[in-house]
């Protein structure tokens, strides 16, 4: 709400809140927020609010949480399951062109019984996509996580040749979609201390990511290096030598995207044709409603979202004009 009651960027975009109004006018006037609301019973009405009029907000079906906040609760877990699945469903049918979340607490999704890994997950079923991922990004280091919110051993377990495989074609798809890049450099970390120092500390990268390397050059002609030595190559990505790196479970990924600085860190989701941005910090169950939560994480994913739905369009714009050409030129 912070970020949506700058009219800069409301001059820029079509906003449209999905949550609870009482509930957002309440914490607005919690951390004395001046902004104002108004509802709207779908989202062509959201979408066709001027941006000088109050912020629309398109209520939620699950009804609102009566739990203390700052803690989790089946009840705030429904209300954020409910709210990603409209927002990426408008997305999905093409009425809305981006969509930016806020964090969701995986205990209280859990609590609600629904057993996703995170919003990834959530995202990658509602799309259908067979290959979806998610891209962190800080700086010029981007990492696309192989195995993302799960216990290690589960991760590890998951580890093998077609399933590094396909996180590799995924890397690759992405940057050449979102990204936009032609010839990207990726490289695909390795597993274990020094890459296994040729087969001293393991064989996994032998065994697993070797062969997958391979398999993505022989069936799609794309190159990955690697696997490269884990604990340099995450520095060599802040510092621009590659493009995207491939790493294979959770905290591979963000223990050097959380040092690179938490400010201009976001995530994207790749693979499921739904524009989705993301901050990369948690819920902050401990500060809730107290106002002392910091914006620029989120407003800097809410940026990049901007830029990526306004480069969707005109690359739509442009096909079209081509198109448009081509069919005269033939009539």
């Amino acid at each position: 709400m912070r970020v949506l009651a700058d009219q800069s960027v409301r001059a820029r975009c079509l906003p449209l809140l999905v949550g609870h109004q009482s509930s957002l006018e309440q914490v607005a006037e919690q951390i004395g927020l001046e902004v104002t609301l108004q509802a709207v019973k779908d989202p062509q009405e959201g979408f066709g609010v001027a941006p000088e009029d109050p912020i629309p907000v398109l209520e939620l079906e699950n009804p609102i949480p009566v739990d203390p906040p700052g803690r989790a609760s089946a009840g705030f877990g429904a209300a954020a399951v409910e709210a990603v699945l409209r927002a990426g469903t408008m997305c999905k049918e093409g009425s809305a062109d981006g969509m930016v979340t806020p964090p969701l607490n995986k205990r209280s999704m859990h609590m609600a019984g629904f057993q996703f890994e995170g919003q990834t997950q959530i995202l990658g079923e509602l799309s259908g996509s067979r290959r979806y991922g998610m891209l962190a990004c800080s700086g010029d280091l981007r990492i696309l996580v192989a195995t993302r919110h799960m216990a290690l051993r589960k991760a590890l377990e998951r580890l093998d040749v077609g399933a590094v495989t396909k996180q590799l074609r995924i890397a690759h798809e992405a940057a050449r979609g979102p990204l936009g890049l032609t010839q990207p450099r990726i490289a695909l970390a390795g597993l274990n201390p020094h890459a296994s120092e040729g087969g001293a500390f393991g064989d996994e990268e032998k065994k697993i990511l070797v062969p997958a390397i391979k398999r993505v050059e022989d069936e799609f002609g794309w190159s990955t290096y690697g696997p490269e030595v884990p604990d340099v190559v995450f520095a060599e990505g802040a510092a621009g030598q590659w493009d995207v790196v491939v790493a294979l479970y959770h905290d591979q990924a963000f223990i050097p995207l959380k040092f690179a600085g938490r400010a201009q860190a976001w995530t994207l989701f790749v693979g499921g044709g739904i524009l989705r941005t993301s901050p990369m910090h948690g819920t902050a169950y401990d500060i809730a409603r107290t106002g002392a939560a910091e914006t620029e994480s989120f407003r800097f994913a809410f940026e990049q979202c901007l830029r990526l739905a306004e480069a969707r369009i005109s690359a739509s714009c442009s096909n079209s004009s081509t198109k448009e050409t081509k069919t005269s030129s033939s009539t």
